[in-house]
């Protein structure tokens, strides 16, 4: 099974999502994205968090670890700190920025107010409602199988 891994970024109130209109269907997910086979999670989360935001990550905790059924990714999904930073933008030579340029598949990022993110049409739902159950008792300290 491949793994991906998946950025909880939170600043001034607001988590960082991705907008995604894959096919038609359009929701929000967490910025992040498969490993490749010479990458350790840690490793993927760097490099994806790079390539779609231009954000360097400091610190990342493992959070949450959602399981899913071949053919899809088991995703590790992390707290993480990033470094100061200007406007977060999906990188151009990135896989998301590629497909952006050709309409295609076109991806987003966003700022959600942390207040309506339980609202949003999240991608996976256990996985919004352990983030907003997290969001109002506090981020588990051990991670958590979904």
């Amino acid at each position: 099974m491949r793994k991906a891994a998946r950025a909880i970024i939170i600043e001034d109130g607001k988590m960082l999502v991705m907008q995604r209109n894959k096919y038609g269907s359009e929701y929000v997910t967490l910025v992040g994205g498969r490993a490749n086979d010479d990458e350790t999670l840690e490793q993927t989360l760097v490099r994806e968090v790079w390539e779609e935001t231009g954000l360097q990550v400091v610190a990342a905790t493992l959070m949450f670890i959602e399981e899913h059924p071949e053919p899809y990714n088991e995703q590790y999904i992390y707290y993480c700190n990033v470094a100061p930073h200007g406007e977060a933008l999906v990188q151009a030579n990135s896989e998301e920025g590629q497909m952006n340029q050709y309409d295609m598949n076109t991806h987003k990022l966003l700022w959600a107010n942390l207040s309506s993110f339980e609202h949003l049409n999240f991608r996976t739902p256990q996985l919004q409602k352990a983030i907003v159950e997290a969001l109002r008792k506090g981020f588990p300290k051990e991670p958590v199988k979904l």
